[in-house]
């Protein structure tokens, strides 16, 4: 936030034919100090001026509407080395209708602020400098000076290109005398070079015919030992497939049979009156949910599982769980989700193997370990539900009506026959972001095909249209209209909360027109995201909250109820506030969105109005101003 201190002497911008006239500029000190004399024709009519400095490039610009300049638009040259003004670039830019002349200065070490003092000497502007010492001089006389000197200067270059082009045609003569005698050297060795070089060039082509015979004969003795090879290779890959057939149906048979025993044990176990557990040992579940926006993957063990007994991702994507527990046990792969690959028990503890590229958010939860990530899959509503405990594995689709509870033999076979399969679910502990209603704030504007106000307008939107926010890329907010997806700019846009008090007035009417309802209008989002947000707002609807004590000016920053909103500046990518203070219209503030204030900041700057987010005493309130219209009232 930039405050400038300015005193307002225009009161009116004259209309009239005849324009504010500037005829000359001066500097000068004397004892007291330096200041810049913008010598007007006329003490009547003045207009209104503004002062602005760019400390990045060391330029101080001063602005004057519906002003002339005698001395025509263009760049003036002062003093490179001065410590106050080097440099005077006048050009006029227009702002809401209006032309402004605006004097580009750069400036020396000596000038550093736009909070300069102003004055009026008759019909002469003063920007007043703090300093006592600097040279004196008037622009037209510079100008003066370095006209003449520069008419000299071109008198002499005139002479000189004279004289220079006299040496030109002699010089230019002598060459079209050597270039003939070259020529006639050139066409006599030409000749003698073309015959040599048609005599070489017959030899040339004898030579390629002779290498031309040769190679081809070599080709085709190379295309026969490669075809003898290519036999060769085809036989013995033949002899190879035979071989690995041979040694993959005798590995079949074996797995065949160790299978048979498996099986044969289990029933065995199960005719002893034993229980086969559908998990690893000294673990109680294994559970995944996948859906509304969320993946997640939950593991309870009969130890108590601490974080700190977690390790970090490695690089062969395993996490390792210190917990006691067999020193080795089968790979357990998982058949569902996209977070845990695999899950053994190891030297170290419980192995989990995370799938490549996977970084989820960890966390220990009553002793049960958790692991989430965003969900990108299933993009419709519902829960898909895997739980795998050691009484067996249990499936649950939320869109479904049906629940299955197949046995861990079923279950398996759905998947790789060499490996037992998990899949799992459990609660959720970060829930999606809600899908935000955008409004359109600006009386109309374009949905383009692209980030850019170049690209293709796809259509054009009106003021109360509600659009679908998808994504933020730079000044543009990706969104959703119907069924077209563009972008607009941000600042012709906004939330429901961010609106003014004008603008929700104007849209209740809007809504009313078009037989809709904005008081009941809720966005699109989960219906579990009023369970994290719990504040309390207050809108003050452009007025000041009785229930705050009033306060002066502070180090905190700019007390909004002090205050008037006087201005916005908006032919910009970053639009400006004016405000200045009610009792003292000769300070003036000006403020961009995101800037702090006595116990809040800056939301939204719009064409008419500023948003302000306020928080005190653990309340948030929205405060807006409007500017006012031509009779002083708002808009």
């Amino acid at each position: 936030m930039m405050k400038n201190k300015f005193i307002l002497l225009f009161l009116f911008v004259a209309v009239a034919a005849n324009a504010a006239l500037i005829k000359d500029v001066r500097f000068n000190c004397d004892s007291k100090n330096c200041a810049v004399a913008f010598q007007f024709a006329s003490d009547k009519d003045l207009p209104t001026f503004f002062q602005k400095y760019d400390a990045v490039n060391k330029k101080l610009t001063v602005g004057f509407s519906g002003t002339t300049f005698a001395m025509g638009e263009g760049t003036y040259d002062v003093d490179a080395s001065a410590e106050w003004i080097r440099s005077m670039k006048v050009f006029k830019e227009q702002y809401r209708g209006m032309d402004f002349l605006k004097i580009e200065m750069t400036v020396g070490p000596s000038l550093n602020t736009d909070k300069n003092e102003i004055g009026l000497n008759k019909a002469d502007f003063l920007l007043k400098l703090k300093g006592k010492s600097g040279k004196a001089w008037t622009l037209s006389k510079l100008f003066a000076d370095k006209k003449k000197a520069a008419e000299k200067a071109a008198l002499e270059e005139k002479k000189r290109l004279a004289e220079e082009k006299k040496a030109a045609e002699k010089a230019a003569l002598e060459e079209k005398k050597r270039a003939a005698e070259e020529k006639k050297a050139a066409d006599k060795q030409a000749a003698a070079d073309e015959k040599k070089r048609a005599a070489e060039e017959k030899k040339r082509l004898a030579e390629e015919k002779k290498a031309a015979e040769k190679a081809a004969l070599e080709e085709k003795k190379r295309a026969a030992e490669e075809k003898k090879a290519a036999e060769k290779a085809a036989l013995e890959e033949k002899k190879r497939l035979a071989e690995e057939k041979k040694a993959a149906e005798k590995a079949a048979k074996e797995e065949e049979k160790r299978l048979a025993e498996e099986q044969k044990a289990l029933e065995k176990a199960l005719k002893e009156g034993g229980k086969v557990s559908a998990l690893l040992p000294d673990l109680k579940e294994m559970t995944v949910l996948i859906g509304s926006g969320m993946e997640q993957f939950r593991l309870v063990a009969d130890s108590p599982i601490e974080l700190r007994n977690v390790s970090s991702i490695d690089k062969a994507q395993t996490i390792t769980i210190g917990l006691p527990g067999p020193k080795k046990s089968p790979v357990f792969k998982v058949g569902s989700g996209t977070i845990v690959r695999a899950v053994t028990w190891g030297a170290n503890g419980l192995k989990l193997q995370l799938q490549p590229g996977v970084n989820p958010v960890m966390m220990v939860q009553e002793g049960a370990l958790v692991m989430q990530v965003p969900e990108k899959t299933i993009k419709k509503d519902g829960f898909l539900f895997w739980s795998a405990r050691p009484d067996g594995i249990y499936i649950r689709d939320w869109m479904r009506n049906s629940e299955e509870k197949p046995n861990f033999e079923t279950f398996v076979n759905k998947f790789e026959k060499d490996s037992k399969k998990i899949v799992s679910g459990s609660q959720t502990f970060h829930l999606r972001p809600v899908v935000r209603e955008l409004i359109v704030v600006a009386d109309e504007i374009e949905l383009f095909a692209a980030p850019n106000e170049n690209s293709q307008v796809m259509q054009r939107l009106t003021f109360g249209e509600r659009l679908v926010n998808i994504d933020l890329t730079g000044l543009y907010y990706k969104v959703q209209y119907g069924n077209r997806v563009g972008f607009v700019n941000k600042r012709a846009v906004g939330y429901m909360d961010e609106l003014s008090a004008v603008q929700a007035e104007r849209l209740k009417q809007v809504d009313k027109e078009r037989g809709e309802l904005t008081e009941t209008a809720t966005a699109q989002g989960s219906q579990l995201d009023g369970l994290y947000e719990d504040r309390v707002t207050y809108s003050s609807f452009g007025r000041r909250d009785p229930f705050v004590e009033i306060k002066g000016l502070v180090e905190e920053g700019i007390n909004i109820d002090q205050v008037e909103l006087v201005g916005i500046i908006w032919e910009s990518d970053v639009p400006v506030a004016i405000l200045v203070e009610s009792k003292k219209p000769s300070v003036s503030y000006t403020l961009r969105e995101g800037d702090k204030i006595l116990n809040g900041k800056v939301l939204k700057i719009t064409q008419t109005d500023v948003l302000f987010l306020i928080q005190e005493f653990g309340v948030s309130r929205r405060y807006s101003m409007s500017l006012p219209d031509k009779f002083g009232g708002q808009k």
